[in-house]
């Protein structure tokens, strides 16, 4: 596997603190860790990015098929 760029890794990092603000930086990296099933200080760059990638996509496809409807009056 070609080892992801470490911007790849950073911008996923990013757009994860935006999903969730209030998860501090240990906790979010711990839960992309327990997304892939690994402990996160064996965790290699490129499995983080997948775990955050396919987690990324997942919320997303749970988004779309979610419908938004408007609160009651």
């Amino acid at each position: 596997m070609i080892a992801p760029k470490p911007d790849d890794l950073l911008e996923i990092l990013i757009e994860l603190r935006r999903r969730y603000p209030a998860w501090r930086l240990g906790q979010l990296l711990t839960n992309i860790a327990g997304w892939a099933a690994q402990d996160v200080w064996d965790i290699e760059d490129d499995v983080l990015l997948a775990a955050a990638q396919s987690h990324l996509e997942a919320v997303a496809k749970r988004e779309q098929e979610t419908p938004v409807t408007a609160p009651a009056p």
